[in-house]
């Protein structure tokens, strides 16, 4: 997995083998929970949790970000950086303007 002489590459392979397996713990411990905290529909939740060890590192190699970043429009980016309300009702914003959006499906 590890690419000698690429930092970047390496960085990139252990974020995605952090993400896959978080979001497989997330998806064992509350299924429904993790398929909303990781923008998954119910497809593509269910072939990350079937992923062997061995597939998980297979996919974690790759060179490319495996994760979005779900924080890719202005409102999302805003309401993080907006104070509402002394930050009371911040999260809550950010939470509900992050559900607005469309789960990953397995076409994409």
């Amino acid at each position: 997995m590890n690419i000698k002489g690429n930092p970047v590459l390496t960085d990139i392979q252990e974020v995605n083998l952090s993400y896959l397996m978080l979001a497989q713990r997330l998806l064992r411990e509350n299924f429904a929970a993790g398929m909303y905290r990781l923008g998954f529909d119910n497809a593509v939740a269910d072939a990350v949790i079937k992923l062997s060890p061995a597939q998980l590192v297979k996919l974690a190699s790759s060179s490319s970000v495996l994760c979005q970043f779900r924080l890719n429009d202005y409102r999302l980016l805003a309401s993080v950086s907006q104070e509402v309300l002394g930050g009371i009702l911040q999260q809550a914003h950010t939470t509900i303007l992050m559900a607005q959006r469309q789960p990953v499906s397995a076409a994409e």
